[in-house]
């Protein structure tokens, strides 16, 4: 996702000149502090969760989004059924990567009662 850039412009406070190479990072869209109260948390009751660039957005919105939202609402709603509580047992292991914002581990312990 890098593009070169085709004459001087200002983004933002940023100066970025005519033949600079530009790279989007979609992880750091999530982050935006400017969109997103305590952007840096994981915080499942965010009033605008449907902002996230998860899914893109405009033309480029994917297509099984909706599919998506619904298969995770139901996940939740059939693990909080069964279980009355989920412990976190250390912070995660984030996914190193410049295009996905995920995580590669997370170790959780579930009571038995």
């Amino acid at each position: 996702m890098r593009r070169t850039a085709t004459r001087d412009v200002v983004l933002g406070d940023q100066t970025i000149a005519k033949g600079d190479k530009v790279v989007l990072w979609y992880l750091s869209a999530n982050r935006d502090e400017t969109v997103f109260d305590q952007a840096n948390e994981f915080v499942l009751g965010r009033p605008n969760a449907r902002r996230h660039m998860a899914f893109g957005a405009g033309i480029h919105r994917c297509i099984g989004a909706r599919l998506a939202d619904l298969q995770i609402r139901i996940l939740w709603a059939e693990i909080l059924k069964r279980f009355s509580r989920i412990e976190v047992l250390q912070p995660p292991t984030r996914t190193y990567s410049t295009f996905i914002n995920g995580y590669t581990e997370l170790r959780v312990r579930i009571p038995s009662a």
